[in-house]
């Protein structure tokens, strides 16, 4: 998930093997038993300054064989670094707003863990919710918010302790969770209701949920925030909620099963990853715009700094590095295990 203060679902992003997202996966082995690798984007952080060098993607997506690590990526070199050990099944992340740390959500063992930059290794390790699906960081760096999908819960943690607080009720199933540039507002997409329930971040108390598409799985909110742009995997569509009324406008047709939403805070553009595309949507006038072919699924994305490129979870492995400018794919960098979430670092992290 990327953005202003994502998607990124699981990332923000989300956002999954076919689209969909590790919950989905989950669901699915308990019907049928079948072996399935997926997640998504649905994380949201503040966007990272001009002078960044480093992804952070994380790989944890199968749930046969769960991983522990974040892989990390110099995006001026494309060179894989040393992954980091976090926890298991690494499910989402967020970007401290000054760079210096990493919040990775680990899904398998219900914990918010801290990367620090600097030295590349976990500093801090916290138990939050069931099954945290995704995480975003407040505009001030104070809060961090973790929608835990298995308990139907948000718990707020507070930064830099990382000490947890009490967790509020929100909609069945949260799966994403973005920050409203302002800090005011903070925004979660309830899967399973097909909602999305506000929380007031002054008082850190939930709102009603508002009706949000058959199935929100992942989340921006515009720089002005003013709009959500909530992304509907059932339906291929993106739906933007006004604010201040909590209503849906009319919805935005995009790639098939869409599972990451990103962009940066000045631009007015965002984009969409979903089936083997990325979708750019115009924030004025709510279009769509031809669709740039990534050659693999796309789980989630972010956008580097300056907003001519992106970087694009792939089922198959990679992290696909895209032009944004020319529509092209620039290269490709494997990292392995089925990556379902990344985030860029305005500091370098360590190589060690």
């Amino acid at each position: 998930m990327e953005p202003t203060p994502s998607t990124s679902h699981r990332a923000p992003g989300r956002s999954t093997a076919e689209g969909g997202g590790l919950h989905r996966v989950l669901a699915a082995l308990l019907v049928t038993g079948a072996v399935a690798m997926a997640a998504g984007c649905t994380s949201g952080s503040p966007a990272a300054t001009p002078s960044t060098p480093t992804a952070y993607v994380s790989t944890g997506a199968s749930v046969a064989n769960p991983g522990n690590t974040v892989a990390v990526v110099d995006t001026m070199t494309s060179t894989v670094q040393k992954p980091i050990v976090t926890g298991t099944l690494p499910a989402a992340l967020a970007v401290t707003p000054d760079g210096s740390d990493v919040l990775v959500a680990n899904r398998g063992d219900n914990t918010l863990s801290e990367i620090d930059v600097a030295s590349g290794k976990v500093v801090k390790q916290t138990t939050v919710g069931l099954e945290p699906d995704a995480v975003a960081v407040t505009p001030n760096g104070a809060l961090a918010l973790v929608a835990n999908f298995g308990d139907n819960t948000v718990t707020p943690v507070a930064l830099p302790s990382l000490r947890p607080g009490r967790p509020l009720a929100v909609g069945r199933q949260p799966v994403a969770i973005a920050v409203a540039p302002a800090g005011n507002l903070a925004l979660v997409a309830n899967y399973q209701d097909g909602s999305v329930s506000p929380i007031d971040l002054s008082t850190l108390v939930a709102g009603s949920p508002a009706s949000a598409g058959a199935e929100p799985e992942a989340l921006f909110i515009t720089p002005d925030g003013t709009t959500a742009l909530v992304a509907d995997f059932q339906t291929s569509v993106v739906l933007p909620i006004n604010l201040a009324t909590m209503t849906p406008e009319p919805a935005i047709a995009v790639g098939s099963n869409p599972t990451g939403i990103a962009g940066l805070p000045l631009s007015s553009t965002a984009y969409v990853s979903g089936g083997a595309s990325i979708t750019p949507i115009d924030l004025q006038t709510h279009q769509p715009r031809a669709p740039i072919p990534v050659g693999t699924i796309a789980e989630a994305l972010s956008i580097a700094p300056g907003g001519a490129t992106a970087w694009v979870c792939g089922v198959d492995g990679t992290l696909v590095h895209v032009n944004l400018v020319t529509g092209s794919v620039i290269g490709r960098v494997t990292v392995g295990n089925q990556p379902s979430a990344v985030v860029i670092s305005p500091n370098r992290g360590s190589a060690g």
